[in-house]
């Protein structure tokens, strides 16, 4: 009997052990400005490989453009400007970047990030 206690006990350790290293696994928090620069930047290199939506009047979406991003009080990540000679490119940078739902923690409330996108048509 005695030796049942201590395997019941050993087991509900061990799974406490492994529960806690699964709850530390799933933080995604960046610690610092220049990871919080680096996950934004994957965010819309993810969003970017998505199809364009088919709500422009032309298909020319070739150019630059300079972006400014920056984390508002509450912690919300927002589009502040598209700077880009085409209007159309400008549309779909903004439509794109505004559809996604980015915050982060209210540390980082704000500061600015500036990304330069190049858009080419294959």
């Amino acid at each position: 009997m005695k030796s049942l206690k201590t395997k019941i006990i050993g087991l509900i350790a061990i799974a406490i052990i492994f529960s806690s290293g699964i709850l530390k696994a799933d933080n995604n928090e960046p610690s610092t400005i220049s990871d919080l620069k680096i996950q934004i930047k994957r965010e819309i290199i993810d969003v970017f490989k998505t199809p364009v939506w088919l709500n422009f009047e032309d298909k020319n979406l070739n150019g630059t453009a300079e972006i400014t991003i920056s984390v508002d009080m509450n912690g919300k990540i927002s589009l502040k400007s598209v700077e880009c000679e085409s209007n159309i490119l400008t549309q779909m940078i903004t439509n794109k970047i505004k559809s996604l739902n980015l915050w982060t923690d209210t540390k980082f409330a704000g500061q600015s990030f500036n990304y330069k996108i190049v858009s080419r048509q294959v």
